[in-house]
């Protein structure tokens, strides 16, 4: 069941996590879930290679076709597959849907003049490294623009058809599924899937296991407050998270406490008046330099400095 793409970790009785194999061009995980009588995707990654492949493995592993298929927000990493689900049908919250909608036809040449460009950047950033781990993380990255670079004139987008605001059941004859939404965190509209029978949660991009999580155009506040209503509300014991592998509960405080952590050093930064640069300077945030996607600090850092520069100057 395991490809180049993708290895498939089991979450829970008859959940998997289809977890992204680093530097394939996948990116994204998802998830495959059995509820007796139907079979739900959730997500389906970056690439429509890697999304057949996900359709492929869910049907084998469930002996069903794919009724459901959830997009937890708009993000490409999770939605580039679904064009692999045309017989599936699409699932997520109102504003994702619009959010997709919006897009409009994809613009070939502009997407791969954007990729174009983060390479660039990627290669002038590896330019400056010296750390291992950094080198191979952007070597990763490299390698999965390329490919969505070379995928890009084959995309189609698809638009999700049934949606919700705060919750949708679907009740299976073995377990049932509750797609959630508490708002924007990552994304400016972020579901989660939880499976109550298993106490599983497919998080999309809110959690992560050692991955740093990618903050520009989101909430970090509200994202908090989000995972925070999440323990709060719900009985977690397996996560699968939108990167790394499959984990437990404890994914959660990693995340709010590295989004409150990254709050105060930013604050810092900005009281500080020293320069941008000063401190990206410093590297990533202690503590989290073994972390996967460490370039996308400097990312973080960056939409955070400039966004509290602003506020503080309203």
């Amino acid at each position: 069941m395991n490809n180049k793409y993708f290895t498939i970790q089991q979450a829970s009785e008859g959940i998997w996590g289809a977890i992204s194999v680093p530097g394939s061009g996948s990116l994204g995980n998802a998830a495959i879930i059995d509820l007796g009588d139907i079979t739900v995707v959730v997500d389906t990654t970056n690439l429509p290679q890697s999304g057949a492949l996900l359709r492929h493995t869910a049907e084998q592993l469930t002996n069903k076709p794919v009724k459901y298929v959830v997009n937890t927000h708009f993000h490409g990493d999770h939605v580039n597959g679904n064009q692999e689900f045309m017989n599936s049908e699409f699932i997520s919250t109102v504003w994702t849907r619009d959010l997709l909608a919006d897009m409009g036809k994809m613009n070939i040449d502009l997407m791969q003049q954007n990729i174009q460009k983060l390479i660039t950047s990627l290669n002038h950033v590896r330019s400056q490294q010296g750390n291992p781990h950094m080198l191979t993380e952007i070597d990763y990255d490299i390698s999965v623009q390329r490919a969505l670079y070379n995928s890009i004139p084959s995309l189609c987008r698809v638009i999700p058809t049934i949606t919700f605001e705060d919750k949708l059941v679907i009740q299976g004859t073995k377990r049932s599924i509750e797609v959630l939404c508490y708002g924007g965190g990552h994304s400016l509209s972020d579901a989660v899937v939880y499976v109550p029978e298993e106490q599983t949660l497919i998080a999309g991009d809110l959690i992560s296991t050692k991955t740093i999580p990618v903050m520009p155009y989101g909430n970090p506040y509200a994202w908090i407050r989000i995972l925070k209503r999440i323990q709060k509300d719900r009985k977690v014991n397996t996560i699968v998270p939108g990167h790394g592998d499959v984990s437990n509960s404890d994914r959660i405080t990693d995340v709010i406490r590295f989004l409150e952590e990254m709050i105060a050093y930013v604050s810092e930064a900005v009281a500080s008046g020293e320069s941008e640069s000063y401190w990206l300077k410093q590297g990533v945030l202690k503590g989290y330099e073994d972390w996967h996607l460490p370039q996308y600090f400097r990312w973080n850092f960056r939409w955070l400095y400039n966004s509290m520069l602003v506020q503080n100057n309203r």
